[in-house]
This record gives structure tokens, C-alpha cells and sequence, in this order.
């Protein structure tokens, strides 16, 4: 009960939910008109005393639940005023008619009004409001019969509201609490009281598990591959402090085996409301007072009054964890001081430490369900950030590999190409005993030499830019990789494609032709190989891309799997990392002396969820 009054998490209501709402309602609320006419045509005699006045204010109130209907139906788009003016309706209506409910019996249609306005105020919006209308009816209820019972309503005031009070003398009596009608009145309050608090917390608690599931989804889009990974925390932990309605937000993380930590940070500002990032690292001695150690069973705790020396636990269910204490070092407290604070450590990664502190938090129910709510919360989407961690870490080595090799190239290549067609220069320069046949065949090896490194430098230059591609044009760019590769290197290249059209994201093109870029230059280079064949084609939702030679192989014999290629540190690592980025499995078959095959397979589940550009 105190969750459902508390202030709520942020939902945002789809595009039409509301006027779906309105127009579920609009049909409830006529339906139960027309039966109430239904029912007062067969009992109207046997359960009023004024059976004209009681079925007209029914009819009339038919005729405004159908207008209302037919209203709905015409309606694109809701007006902010229109759900409160009709809910303010739905209590009015019965208020009025319940004039008539205390000389009507046990047996009247009117009193589900009430039940009807609160569901009304349930699904429009929740606990609070329900509790509100409850609390009116009861009031009106409560009100109108203590003035019939004490006589408030005489002969004079039905003169002169122009009522017939022939009957009125019959049916407005003091109603004692003993008699059937004041049991009847009694058991009202109560029924009313029952379905209110019932309604209210059925439809609060699905409001809530609807609001955390889609705060969750929430929070996890801003995890963002092509955000990086600082833009991605920025995001998430604004998100996260949004949601709470809090004042500052912390982010402690730690590496294993390592002495410094960072500490990410987001505070709203009290002036101007806007959020601000930072971020730091901290030494060891500094992180001792985020990193204080947490009972055995407990996984996050909340310090409420500002006292740092008592803290309310949960375990990993989220339950009350009684008898377990846990205090904030004195330097903590001094350097953030709070009201409410709740801790929480997430578990993703052997190698990773992260705990999550969060001030002043205000919406989602009490401390107890706010701090289980955010370890949920943060251990669901921590894996997502870990993953633009992984991949950042992964494009850095990456990219520190492709820097090395191609030092190790243009060492090996270009630079000693250079030197010595800088020293067959000289010696040409200062050469005494040279005919000029032998001059001129000299100088043209060297312009050979010159050209075939100047070749070297070019294709190894357009391996290193990025190809910007869209599916549509990756088989046209393969080609053309292949049939500039055998003009280049007299390599017998062919390229053979089974599908037409090609679905896959652009970041996932990219790769593919980096992948083949890559084969292509191993061969050059280590292969020997006189002929390449590389094949695209589809095979039960998956994209299958082999790259097969007949050069030297690889030093092992036998078929290889991705995972067996990592444990032996062996294959081609470039599109071992470039396969494992689009979610790929690369397999190597090695025939030493005969060649080599590589299989990289695309699964169609992962295929599907690459969509994010990188």
C-alpha cells in the first residue's frame, strides 16, 4: 500500500493508449447505463417510491454516456482536460442519484456508479487517484445520509425543488443504524471501500511492473555501440537518475589487479535543473571509502535520515536482511552529504567491480522497493555496457595490431625497398666503369622497383581506408576487390555469389569486405598460393563466406573452430576480431602443402539484432 502511494516511476503512455482508455470506458459506461434502464423497467415499481423522477435522471444519464461514446469514436487525440472533466462526471452522477439509493432497499443498479468511477480513476491513472474518489463517495454517501436521518430534507425543501412529497414524507425516514436500511447503507461504505482499495492495487501493481519493464528498456537504448563507452555511461546514468527523480548519481568501477578506480558522476542542479557529467579516477586510498565491504548475504543497502552508521539491507531477492549492519566512513559522509541513500553493487563480470550509489532518490516506493528496483535495474542493463566496453577494448587492440603490422610491413617492405634503391642510386651516381647499356638497364630495374613498391603503398593504403558501403553495393565491391587484386598480383582470383540481393546492415558490410581484404593480402603475402577462390551464399538463414587457396596452409592440419583457434593462439587474427564484431564464427581448414579454406558463418539470430550502425 505505501509503494502504491508513493510517487510513481516515469512512464510515458504509447501514441492512442489514452484514447484507447477513454474509448474502453466510454463503451463500460454506456453499457452500464442501458442495463440500469433495463433494470429499473422490470423492478421500478417494487424499489422506488418516485419511479419517473428516478428512470428520467437514468435516461439522462444513458443519453451522456452515448454522447460520450460517439465522441470518443470521432477523436484522434484525447484533450488533456477531457479525462479529468468526465471523471469529475462519473462522481457527480452517482452523487446525485444516490439521493434515491437510501429508500431503494438493498436492491438498487445505481450503487455500481460508484464501483464504475473507480475503475474509471484506476485505469486512468492509479492508487492515489482511486483512494481520492473513494474518499469523495464516501464523503457525499456519508453526508447525504446523516441529513436524511437527521430530517434535514423536510416538506418545505421538496416544495420547493417542485417534487411531489407524497411520497417523499413515506420514504424520507430517520434511518437508525439498527434497521435493514441502515445495515444496508453500512455494508455501501464498506463494499465501496473494499472494491476502491482492490481495484487500486490490482491495476497500481501492473501500472508498476509496466513501468519498470519499459523503464528498463529505457535505459537499456542508451547503451549504444556507436556511442562509445563514455557517451553510453552519460546516457544510461542521466536515464537512471531521471527515472528516480534523485539528486546525484555514482558510478564506481574498478578493473581486477587494478590499484586505480574511476568515478563517474551525474548530479542535477538545483538552479537551472540541468544534468552534468563528470568522471575521475581515484587513487586507491580515495576508493577504500566507495569500497566498503558489504555483509555476506547483502546486496545493497539504503541509509535513510542522513545517519551513516545504521542501513537497511537487502539480499539478492530483495528481502529485508535483519540483524546486518553496515556503516559509511566518516570521509564519505563529509564529501556526500544526504537525506536517503541507497548502494548497490553489480555483479556482471569476474574481472569488473562497479557499485552504484543514488541520493535523494523519490519516486518508486519505499527505500526497500526503490533499492531492490535499481539492482534489478542495473544488473540487467550492466551487461549491455560491458558489451560497448568489451568491443571498445577489443577496437583498440584492434586497431593497435593493424598499427603494428603495418609498421612491420612498411619496415620490411617499403623502407628497405627505399634504401636500396637509395644505394643502387648512389652506386649508379658514382659509378666510373658503367657502359650505357648497363646504365640504362640499371635504371630501368630501378624504375621497376620503384613502381612495384609504389603498387606495395597504394593497395596497402586502401586496405587500411575504411570501405563505406550499403548492402546493395557489397557484391559489386567484392568484385571489384578481386578483379583489382588478380590484376595486381597475377593471382588467379575469382569470386563466385549464389543470392542477388544482400539484407545485412552496413557496419556488417564493412567488415565482410575487410574480412576478404584481409584473406586476400595473407595469401600475397604467406600463402604462395597461384589461384583464391572467394564464395557468398546463403544456407538455412545463414551467411556463409569462404575464402579457400591452394597455397602453403597453416602449420596445423584438420578443421578448426573459432573457439579452438582462441585456446591455441593460432589462425589469422585480424578476422578472428573482425568475425567476432559482427557476431561471426570463423572456422579455418588447413591442408599443409595443398592450401587452406576459411569459413566465416553469419547466424541469421545475430544477423538480425546488428541493426545499430557502428
Amino acid at each position: 500500500m505505501l509503494d502504491s502511494l508513493s510517487p510513481r516511476l516515469a512512464l510515458r503512455p504509447r501514441p492512442g493508449e489514452i484514447l484507447e482508455v477513454e474509448r474502453v470506458l466510454a463503451i463500460a459506461r454506456a453499457a452500464l447505463a442501458v442495463s440500469s434502464l433495463i433494470a429499473l423497467e422490470l423492478y421500478l415499481g417494487e424499489s422506488f417510491s418516485a419511479p419517473g423522477f428516478v428512470f428520467g435522471l437514468a435516461l439522462f444519464y444513458a443519453g451522456h454516456a452515448i454522447a460520450l461514446m460517439v465522441l470518443l469514436w470521432r477523436w484522434n487525440e484525447v484533450p488533456r482536460w477531457f479525462s479529468w472533466t468526465v471523471q469529475a462526471a462519473d462522481i457527480l452522477w452517482p452523487c446525485l442519484i444516490t439521493i434515491f439509493i437510501f429508500v431503494s432497499g438493498p436492491v438498487t443498479p445505481f450503487f455500481l456508479y460508484f464501483i464504475f468511477a473507480l475503475v474509471a480513476a484506476a485505469f486512468r491513472w492509479g492508487m492515489r487517484e482511486v483512494v481520492l474518489v473513494m474518499s469523495v463517495a464516501m464523503v457525499v454517501m456519508g453526508g447525504e445520509g446523516f441529513a436524511v436521518n437527521r430530517g434535514w430534507f423536510d416538506q418545505a425543501w421538496f416544495d420547493h425543488a417542485g417534487l411531489n412529497h407524497a411520497w417523499i414524507n413515506r420514504a424520507w425516514l430517520p434511518v437508525p443504524a439498527g434497521t435493514a436500511l441502515g445495515l444496508s447503507f453500512t455494508m455501501r461504505m464498506v463494499y465501496l471501500v473494499i472494491f476502491g482499495l482492490l481495484i487500486g492495487y490490482l491495476v497500481e501493481w501492473e501500472k508498476r511492473r509496466r513501468a519498470e519493464a519499459w523503464s528498463i528498456f529505457q535505459v537499456s537504448s542508451k547503451a549504444r555501440v556507436d556511442a562509445g563507452l563514455k557517451a553510453t555511461l552519460q546516457g544510461v546514468m542521466q536515464e537512471v537518475l531521471k527515472l528516480f527523480q534523485g539528486r546525484e548519481l555514482l558510478l564506481l568501477t574498478r578493473e581486477a589487479g587494478e590499484g586505480r578506480a574511476n568515478l563517474w558522476r551525474v548530479a542535477t542542479s538545483e538552479k537551472s535543473g540541468e544534468m552534468s557529467f563528470t568522471w575521475r579516477s581515484l587513487e586507491q586510498a580515495e576508493a577504500r571509502d566507495y569500497l566498503f565491504e558489504l555483509p555476506a548475504q547483502g546486496a545493497g543497502a539504503a541509509w535513510l535520515g542522513g545517519n551513516p552508521l545504521h542501513a537497511m539491507m537487502i539480499d539478492p531477492e530483495g528481502k529485508r536482511l535483519r540483524g546486518s549492519e553496515c556503516c559509511l566512513s566518516y570521509e564519505f559522509a563529509s564529501r556526500h552529504p544526504f537525506n536517503k541513500l541507497l548502494v548497490s553493487s553489480i555483479l556482471f563480470a569476474p574481472d569488473l567491480l562497479c557499485r552504484i550509489f543514488l541520493f535523494e532518490p523519490s519516486a518508486g516506493g519505499r527505500p526497500q522497493s526503490q533499492l531492490h528496483f535499481l539492482r534489478s535495474l542495473s544488473n540487467r542493463v550492466a551487461p549491455a555496457i560491458y558489451n560497448v566496453y568489451l568491443l571498445r577494448r577489443l577496437r583498440s587492440r584492434a586497431a593497435a595490431a593493424e598499427r603494428a603490422r603495418v609498421a612491420h610491413e612498411l619496415h620490411d617492405g617499403v623502407v628497405q625497398s627505399l634504401h636500396a634503391l637509395a644505394f643502387r642510386l648512389y652506386a649508379l651516381r658514382t659509378g666510373t666503369n658503367m657502359d650505357g647499356r648497363e646504365r640504362t638497364q640499371e635504371l630501368l630495374d630501378l624504375q621497376e622497383l620503384a613502381q612495384k613498391e609504389a603498387s606495395n603503398l597504394r593497395g596497402m593504403i586502401q586496405h587500411l581506408q575504411p570501405v563505406e558501403l550499403d548492402p546493395g553495393q557489397l557484391l559489386d565491391v567484392l568484385s571489384g576487390i578481386i578483379e583489382r587484386y588478380r590484376y595486381d598480383t597475377g593471382i588467379a582470383a575469382k569470386f563466385v555469389c549464389d543470392v542477388g540481393e544482400v539484407n545485412l546492415p552496413p557496419a556488417t558490410c564493412r567488415e565482410i569486405a575487410g574480412i576478404v581484404q584481409e584473406a586476400l593480402a595473407n595469401v600475397l603475402k604467406h600463402s604462395g598460393a597461384e589461384s583464391v577462390l572467394v564464395h557468398l551464399a546463403a544456407e538455412q538463414g545463414d551467411w556463409i563466406l569462404t575464402i579457400e587457396d591452394d597455397g602453403r596452409g597453416f602449420e596445423f592440419s584438420g578443421r578448426v573452430s573459432h573457439l579452438e583457434l582462441e585456446r591455441i593462439r593460432r589462425g589469422p587474427l585480424i578476422i578472428k576480431q573482425r568475425a567476432r564484431a559482427i557476431g561471426a564464427e570463423l572456422t579455418v581448414e588447413s591442408r599443409p602443402g595443398q592450401g587452406a579454406r576459411l569459413e566465416i558463418r553469419l547466424p541469421q539470430a545475430v544477423r538480425a539484432s546488428m541493426g545499430i550502425e557502428r
